[in-house]
């Protein structure tokens, strides 16, 4: 990709800023200030997500302009989708425990809604991954509940993390996704974007 793109990420998600890093993407963080754990996500997740996703990237550029002149806005959000029913971020440590011995019946779906703002254009995406999360015993689940690193994550969850915690997960789809910021597909809209 350009080195030379400016890109605005509209989060100050450790999982999302790390997906950059990695790709060797220079960028800045700005929190936007859109409160999407205000309310459980109801109706379609995708479009939930999609939604989200905009407010977030419509915030930082209105309330930055002169930070994101020139820059791509991105902004992002993840819904994780389970039985039919939305699952946001756990608000204290029993519902994260709920939440995760809930998902742990089967699998679920993972939808990431991604908007890019530049120059007033705006474009979307929103991309899905399957995830089985395997039973943890008691203890593990016990640690990682006291340990605190659900705080702030859909489904309670970071894949990776989890993974390097020798947890097994199952993924179809895009890791990336799941993490919060499906990169292959941004990566793609960035350079197929109009000069």
């Amino acid at each position: 990709m350009n080195q030379a793109i400016r890109i605005v990420l509209a989060s100050r998600s450790p999982r999302r800023m790390e997906i950059l890093r990695r790709e060797g993407v220079h960028f800045e963080s700005i929190e936007a200030a859109v409160d999407d754990a205000a309310t459980p996500p109801q109706g379609d997740p995708r479009e939930v997500a999609r939604a989200l996703a905009v407010a977030k990237a419509q915030a930082v550029a209105a309330a930055h302009a002169d930070r994101c002149s020139d820059a791509f806005v991105v902004a992002a959000d993840t819904i994780c989708h389970h039985q039919g029913e939305s699952v946001g971020k756990a608000s204290d440590p029993d519902e994260a425990r709920t939440i995760l011995m809930r998902m742990m019946d089967g699998a679920h779906a993972v939808v990431t809604g991604v908007a890019i703002m530049r120059h007033g254009a705006l474009q979307t995406f929103v991309d899905e991954a399957t995830v089985r999360l395997e039973r943890v015993s008691a203890a593990d689940m016990q640690h990682y509940i006291a340990s605190g690193l659900w705080e702030g994550k859909a489904g309670a969850y970071d894949i990776e993390e989890r993974r390097r915690a020798g947890w097994t997960v199952h993924c179809e789809g895009d890791p990336d996704t799941v993490g919060g910021l499906p990169w292959r597909r941004l990566r793609q809209a960035l350079e197929a974007w109009p000069a």
